[in-house]
């Protein structure tokens, strides 16, 4: 089975990408800020909202939720937007949209697309065609579900700097959780013997990176915008029907018909306690009595403390956790 990942890894790797995958694989470094804030000039960016914009036409604002990275809360932050009735989540049964997690290899096609007609390149430009895919993908979710918003997620923040742009009129929720947690999570969902298994310091890597990005969305930071919130996983945990509150006003829905009285009653999906298969893992459970996502990683080791402290401790600072 694992040649089998193996193989088709290796059958989906472009050429430039098999530096990264073979750095993955080893357990060095390989992702960098460029891979969550890749660089988009003012006037690129006006260009790409344009061509989305074109190709999507008249849409309701669609809603999506991006979390810092997998175990950062997008189930559950999904399913407190999924109750409101003007909501369709997962339209065209996408229960995860990676559209910006794609977008190098969008970009790569468009490289290619370039190569048999060079002259294309007087009119098109890096990630046009990405842009126009999201506005034309959003218009045809969006006859699926007519009148209501459309909601996506996705546990991935890479290339967050195109959200803007490709999904302009978009009103989008990035989700944070303590990087400890996260890495606690995540070691204790999936499974110790897959080939893209990343490792302790590679997940506080890619934690502290998409923590970075992330924040620089946040109310001050050098992307912060009107149609983007942050949120804490804890603190909606904590204050779930605060939190609901902040949502509707961002995402501009009617507080009246929302369901006030199921928030705290919302069952458990894809826990890394749970003792389901994989498979029955992601469906709603439940919610034990006893039930606390919060600060689990306290039973870790001094050790483990001190180590992710030297990896991603400024980032715990940035994103106003203790360290």
């Amino acid at each position: 089975m694992r040649l089998n990942q193996a193989a088709r890894t290796l059958g989906e790797m472009r050429i430039n990408q098999m530096g990264q995958i073979a750095r993955r694989l080893i357990g060095a470094r390989f992702l960098t800020i460029d891979d969550f804030l890749p660089p988009v000039s003012p006037e690129q960016g006006a260009r790409l909202a344009a061509l989305a914009r074109g190709a999507s036409g008249e849409i309701n604002a669609p809603i999506l939720v991006l979390g810092v990275m997998p175990r950062s809360g997008t189930n559950f932050v999904r399913d407190l937007a999924a109750m409101h009735p003007e909501v369709a989540a997962d339209p065209g049964r996408f229960y995860e949209f990676p559209l910006l997690h794609a977008a190098d290899d969008a970009a790569a096609f468009g490289r290619a697309f370039l190569r048999y007609f060079p002259r294309n390149a007087e009119v098109l430009e890096e990630y046009d065609q990405l842009a126009m895919l999201a506005g034309a993908w959003f218009r045809t979710l969006q006859a699926q579900a007519p009148g209501k918003h459309i909601l996506l997620k996705c546990p991935h923040v890479h290339n967050l700097t195109l959200a803007q742009y490709i999904f302009p009129d978009a009103k989008l929720i990035l989700c944070l959780r303590d990087g400890r947690d996260v890495v606690d999570s995540t070691l204790n969902t999936f499974s110790r013997y897959s080939l893209t298994r990343k490792t302790f310091r590679q997940l506080a890597d890619e934690w502290r990176l998409g923590t970075e990005a992330i924040t620089s969305f946040a109310e001050g930071g050098v992307n912060e915008n009107d149609n983007t919130m942050v949120a804490r996983y804890e603190d909606i945990v904590a204050d779930p029907q605060h939190f609901v509150t902040e949502m509707l006003a961002h995402t501009e829905l009617t507080p009246e018909t929302y369901p006030w009285d199921q928030v705290d009653h919302l069952p458990v999906r894809g826990s890394s306690r749970s003792s389901a298969s994989n498979e029955a893992r992601w469906q709603p459970q439940a919610k034990p009595s006893d039930f606390n996502p919060v600060k689990r990683w306290a039973a870790w080791s001094d050790a483990q403390k001190t180590r992710f402290d030297k990896l991603a401790g400024r980032a715990l600072e940035l994103a106003g956790y203790e360290r």
